[in-house]
């Protein structure tokens, strides 16, 4: 399909005045948008001339436990939380050292089966058991404090 002079023109023209109109209008929205902002937020400027410094302290870090290590398979394990280092010390050593294999050395029950020298279904049911021991022991902690 071929285009005349006149033809090619007249899209220029109408593409051009498509795209200043929406310019123009993007432009209306912009403004709209900040007069908006600038009636909802509020300058800290004067803030400087209260003399007012601002700041902020973090205590987060201040308030934690002494962290307490455990020695296990040559390895250290450090806990912070007092609350799971008391719990865990009321388990037996077995099923302590079965949830610091899951949990801080990532061994899934048949690798834990295996260092046991039991099958994986036992190894499951004996890391569930301390779980809920755990959980126990958690909640009595917590609601004896």
């Amino acid at each position: 399909m071929t285009y005349t002079d006149k033809l090619r023109e007249h899209i220029q023209h109408t593409f051009n005045a498509f795209c200043k109109t929406t310019l123009r209008y993007e432009a209306i929205n912009a403004c709209r948008d900040l007069q908006r902002k600038q009636k909802r937020e509020v300058s800290l400027d004067y803030l400087h001339e209260l003399h007012f410094e601002p700041g902020s302290t973090d205590e987060y870090f201040a308030m934690r436990d002494e962290p307490t290590a455990f020695a296990f398979r040559g390895e250290t394990v450090l806990i912070e939380n007092r609350q799971l280092v008391t719990a865990l010390l009321k388990l037996s050593e077995q099923r302590r050292e079965i949830l610091f294999l899951r949990f801080f050395f990532g061994c899934r029950d048949k690798e834990i089966g295996r260092l046991y020298d039991c099958p994986r279904s036992t190894a499951n049911y004996r890391k569930n058991a301390a779980l809920r021991l755990l959980r126990k022991e958690m909640e009595v902690l917590r609601n004896g404090e």
